[in-house]
């Protein structure tokens, strides 16, 4: 039985084009995005702006982004919670902003059983300093930590956010974006290495 209530997405290019009534307006897509999506500096778009760099960086763009999901991204069955912060905002300022990072445990979709959800946290911080030339598309200016999120349930459990001096106590792996993907792939090699050997140990317990 069809749900009319279900509504399939579909990825946007961005030439679609405004009408009503079939009649076709002089205005698409695009326009919407540019009005809408300038100010990259601005913390919710900035966020979704990071999302994308990693998802790109990781090969992943072929979907769409899920608004309000359990987790970021998932590549190759790891689950990535992505955070952004950045030491100038598109606000008047008087000083840089402290690094805030959130690592709120959430609920699933039903309410039930309070956790992090992910397997790693990516922390995309575009840590360039100078008001005038800041631009987040130059992605030589973003610095990415990388930590799994075991670790942050060992330590920091009921914890809700994290700043970046305590964050980097825990040795999290700091990456450009010119070496994201090798470095997530090596946690992801190393993970899949750990379960295999895991398995193998069960395996040779019922010998």
């Amino acid at each position: 039985m069809e749900n009319n209530f279900s509504v399939k997405t579909i990825k946007k290019i961005w030439n679609e084009i405004f009408s009503f009534n079939k009649n076709n307006f002089d205005f698409q897509l695009l326009d919407f995005w540019s009005w809408n999506g300038s100010d990259l500096l601005n913390n919710t778009m900035r966020w979704k702006l990071a999302e994308f760099i990693i998802a790109k960086a990781l090969g992943i763009t072929n979907s769409y982004r899920i608004e309000w999901d359990e987790y970021d991204l998932v590549y190759n069955d790891l689950k990535i919670e992505i955070k952004s912060w950045s030491y100038i905002q598109s606000w008047e300022q008087n000083k840089y902003s402290n690094i805030i990072l959130s690592i709120k445990p959430t609920k699933d979709y039903n309410w039930n059983e309070l956790k992090r959800r992910s397997d790693i946290y990516v922390f995309a911080i575009l840590s360039h300093k100078d008001a005038k030339t800041i631009n987040p598309l130059k992605l030589e200016q973003w610095d990415f930590y990388i930590i799994k999120t075991n670790i942050l349930n060992k330590k920091l459990w009921n914890q809700k956010t994290i700043w970046l001096n305590s964050l980097l106590k825990l040795n999290p792996i700091k990456c450009s974006f010119e070496n994201l993907k090798i470095t997530i792939d090596e946690i992801l090699k190393k993970s899949e290495n750990f379960i295999d050997k895991y398995n193998f140990i069960n395996k040779s317990k019922n010998y």
